[in-house]
């Protein structure tokens, strides 16, 4: 089965599937899906190490390591690996992540990053308070950042020591975050309108693969 795609805009469509059999005991069983519609601008499996990313000015680059697929950090941060064009405008920014404690401020990932400034949106993960939430950030350091200002923040969710998947969409003032392929907050903010993506692990061990931006 594949996806009609015929008359569809760029960007990033979100639904759900609904799968019947009538000798499964949990049938019918609702999956939610997303599409993403555009062209691949960035992609990484790390399978060749880490030499698509920078590490920011907060440093701590020792904390980083490869291994099996995945760029891990061991938790002694701050710390932010950054890629992509600074020219970048609207995009869907997704990749799977893996906690390692169900302790808060495991930290998130960042979209429409300015890399001289740090300045961009962020989408962190607080494992011991059930929340996912979206921050407009003005610099490298969220801990002294005066401007930082809370976008949006979804009703408590499950948070499990699992692989998921994790998306940050950006079409004009639109901004989206996905947490497996269902829509968890949206709203609108103009601030920043172009840039990078990074990886933002904070004070626990978290692991990333499965990196993708695809631009609309």
């Amino acid at each position: 089965m594949s996806p009609n795609l015929s008359g569809l805009a760029n960007g990033l469509y979100n639904g759900s599937i609904t799968i019947d059999g009538g000798d499964a005991f949990n049938s019918p069983a609702t999956v939610p899906v997303s599409l993403q519609v555009g062209a691949l601008a960035f992609s990484d499996n790390f399978s060749a190490g880490a030499g698509n990313w920078t590490i920011s000015p907060l440093g701590n680059a020792a904390g980083w390591s490869v291994a099996n697929s995945t760029y891990s950090f061991n938790g002694q941060g701050p710390s932010q690996a950054y890629a992509g064009n600074p020219s970048w405008t609207d995009y869907a920014f997704s990749l799977d992540y893996q906690l390692s404690s169900l302790n808060n401020y495991p930290g998130g990932i960042r979209g429409r990053v300015n890399p001289a400034t740090g300045a961009g949106y962020a989408a962190w993960i607080y494992p011991a308070t059930g929340l996912l939430r979206l921050w407009r950030v003005g610099q490298w350091n969220i801990d002294t950042d005066s401007t930082l200002t809370l976008l949006g923040q979804p009703t408590p969710i499950a948070i499990d020591l699992n692989p998921h998947n994790v998306t940050l969409s950006f079409q004009g003032t639109q901004i989206s975050v996905y947490l497996d392929n269902t829509l968890v907050i949206q709203v609108n903010d103009s601030t920043y309108t172009q840039g990078v993506v990074a990886l933002e692990p904070y004070n626990q061990p978290v692991s990333f693969s499965n990196v993708n931006v695809f631009s609309f």
